[in-house]
């Protein structure tokens, strides 16, 4: 039983990463530029809550899944190894698939959006 609310805790933990990782590339942040990207139709604070929503949900997953080796791993004395496993292995892909798409998102390059078609050119 612990091991499945560990599951379900992890998997709930890699919905809100990927929604913060979401968040984190919607808003413009890039490594790839060095800082944040400047889109025509967002101003500073639309991006400032966009990049605070992603910082903060990076952080509650990072906390959701500590919960959720935890749980998995159980609190008694006699742990068994597989609770231990499954608890780590958990935590790990989730690491791995919120590492990813962070990683994945924020290292898009800016987007020319302010420049006309070549037809459009007088």
């Amino acid at each position: 039983m612990r091991i499945a609310g560990g599951i379900v805790l992890v998997m709930v933990a890699t919905v809100i990463g990927l929604f913060g990782a979401l968040m984190l590339g919607a808003s413009g942040v890039s490594w790839v530029s060095g800082g944040v990207n400047q889109y025509s139709d967002s101003d500073d604070s639309e991006r400032a809550i966009g990049i605070a929503m992603g910082v903060a949900a990076l952080i509650v997953w990072a906390l959701l899944a500590w919960a959720a080796f935890a749980a998995a791993r159980g609190h008694r004395r006699g742990r068994q190894r597989a609770s231990t496993v499954a608890g780590a292995v958990l935590v790990a892909v989730s690491i791995v698939v919120v590492g990813g798409a962070t990683v994945w998102a924020t290292s898009a390059p800016a987007t020319v959006v302010e420049n006309p078609p070549a037809w459009n050119r007088a």
